[in-house]
């Protein structure tokens, strides 16, 4: 499984924990902090992140909450929290339209992840696999999350009964599945596939939702096709280089490696044969927060390179020359006050 780009995944996948977190009273910052996430990034639930970055997000809420917490945050805030994903549920009538219109719009939300859905006699089978390799650990806490937020499809509009006919997921390396059964209230069982994979009856697929749908803007999808980029590595990594900076500092060539899982010298040779680099891509996207924050804002120069992390204003002219052969006064010619 071996990853030609960076695998990204839209902020909202977090959503749902981070309003649990919140909600139990918990500093939801320093565990942003922690995963390498600037706090800033939960006030918009389509900015691109890294899918190993979400994922060791999940799996350190899961090593302090308990490895069920998957099952536990979806009971409290379900698949409506899940930006695209939750209007598209919410713009159906029944949780069988639910996943038709949501599989055909999956690749939108995560660029390394695949859900399906197939009917069969009786019912059918919501799956669910990563393109990317996952230990054990991470594909239980994520599988489960999974398996409960397709759950809450069937169960969102409070109807009655069982949600699942069977589940089967990757078991936990050191609790295994038993603790799953009580939440699904259905068999949990190995998976053979790899694929989290999820069991509905036509009665859970097709009875209607008592609350009315909600009509979908036709526009909806348009602001979200920047998740797979321009097809290119440089493309991936320029779409979650804003989230990056914003942490303070720059990311390094073996982090953004790590987040596209390879080594370092190969994610150098694959931008090297992009015609970018790292340091080529930092920089431009640094030079459009500058001048973007120059031309927009009415804060003084002085400011505007404090906010950059420029040591002093001095440096950040100088760089500002280098973007774009003029000093940032000559930037708001015209506007007084400023510079």
């Amino acid at each position: 499984m071996a990853t030609t780009t960076l695998p990204l995944v839209r902020a909202a996948a977090a959503f749902p924990f981070m309003i649990w977190l919140r909600d139990q009273g918990h500093p939801l910052d320093l565990l942003l902090q922690d995963a390498g996430l600037p706090p800033g990034f939960v006030a918009n639930p389509d900015q691109p992140i890294p899918l190993q970055v979400g994922i060791e997000f999940l799996r350190a809420v899961a090593h302090a909450e308990g490895p069920d917490i998957g099952c536990r945050v979806v009971a409290h805030a379900g698949v409506d929290q899940l930006g695209l994903i939750g209007l598209l549920v919410r713009a159906s009538q029944t949780p069988r339209e639910a996943f038709q219109l949501v599989t055909r719009a999956f690749f939108h939300h995560g660029s390394h992840e695949v859900l399906t859905f197939t009917p069969h006699a009786g019912g059918g089978t919501v799956r669910h696999v990563f393109r990317v390799p996952l230990d054990d650990e991470a594909l239980f806490i994520t599988q489960q999350f999974t398996a409960a937020l397709i759950a809450s499809v069937v169960t969102r509009g409070g109807q009655d009964g069982p949600a699942v006919e069977r589940v089967e997921l990757t078991p936990h390396p050191v609790f295994g599945l038993s603790l799953l059964e009580s939440h699904f209230g259905c068999p949990v069982s190995p998976t053979l596939t790899g694929a989290v994979a999820v069991t509905l009856s036509d009665a859970m697929l097709d009875r209607p939702y008592a609350q009315p749908r909600i009509p979908l803007d036709q526009q909806v999808t348009e602001g979200c096709a920047v998740i797979r980029g321009d097809g290119t590595l440089a493309g991936s990594i320029r779409a979650v280089l804003p989230l990056l900076l914003a942490r303070g500092g720059e990311p390094t060539l073996a982090e953004v490696a790590r987040f596209a899982y390879m080594s370092t010298r190969t994610l150098q040779r694959r931008l090297t044969a992009e015609g970018a680099s790292l340091s080529r891509l930092i920089e431009q996207e640094r030079a459009a927060r500058a001048l973007a924050l120059l031309t927009a804002s009415t804060s003084p120069v002085q400011e505007v390179a404090a906010e950059m992390g420029y040591g002093s204003g001095a440096s950040f002219t100088r760089a500002v020359r280098r973007w774009t052969s003029a000093p940032p006064t000559h930037l708001r010619k015209g506007r007084s006050g400023y510079g």
